[in-house]
């Protein structure tokens, strides 16, 4: 079933949302004050509605409130970012996602109401850092704040010291091996006597520490 969404903001991120939601067959409305922006999309989404985005009275005439979620997607500019946002909220958006480009951003956006802020700079930067820094992590799903959801490869160091689920010497308290992808095919709950092959992926979840122990492996 397709959902309903709209895209306030058609830069490079929100453009890049409202593609993707489109290509999942979802309703997709696109705002912008930008007329050039606008009809760039005008034959790719639903909607695409030329429109000041600090303007309660415009913002009101497109019925927010309709859409399962109002996405926030204004690039470099905080203040054009934060009233519409105070706007969205007030004309009774169900769910609001919004972009921030800052720490200050970030928090203001979270005290006005939005129920998702999404950071990419930081969180492109953080992906980056641990990919860096665990060279085999192929990507990683934070679940709080010490519990960590991670893909990783399986390299030639691994399989020289682990050639089954049960040498790779979890600490079972604190790690969980939830499945291992194996090309297309996906091997879920495998049991202790699962070997590893080259080209494997681990689906690990579990406590930041005992992962790092993992890393140390790869």
């Amino acid at each position: 079933m397709s959902r309903h969404f709209a895209i306030l903001g058609l830069g490079y991120f929100g453009s890049t949302v409202a593609r993707e939601l489109k290509r999942h067959q979802n309703q997709v409305l696109g705002v912008d004050s930008d007329d050039t922006r606008v009809d760039a999309f005008s034959d790719v989404l639903d909607h695409a509605v030329i429109a000041d985005l600090t303007d309660d009275k415009a913002l009101g005439e497109l019925s927010l409130d309709a859409y399962d979620v109002v996405v926030i997607a204004v690039d470099d500019d905080v203040e054009t970012s934060v009233i519409c946002t105070l706007h969205v909220k007030e004309l009774g958006a169900k769910e609001i996602w919004a972009k921030a480009d800052s720490d200050s951003h970030y928090k203001l956006l979270k005290r006005l109401g939005a129920d998702r802020v999404v950071y990419p700079e930081y969180d492109v930067g953080v992906r980056v850092a641990e990919s860096l820094n665990y060279h085999a992590m192929v990507d990683f799903i934070r679940l709080g704040e010490r519990q960590f959801i991670v893909e990783i490869e399986t390299t030639e160091r691994l399989l020289e010291n682990a050639t089954s689920v049960a040498s790779l010497s979890l600490d079972r308290d604190a790690l969980f091996l939830i499945a291992i992808k194996r090309g297309q095919e996906v091997l879920r709950n495998p049991s202790d006597e699962t070997p590893l092959q080259t080209g494997d992926s681990l689906i690990l979840m579990g406590d930041l520490q005992a992962l790092r122990e993992i890393g140390k492996q790869i």
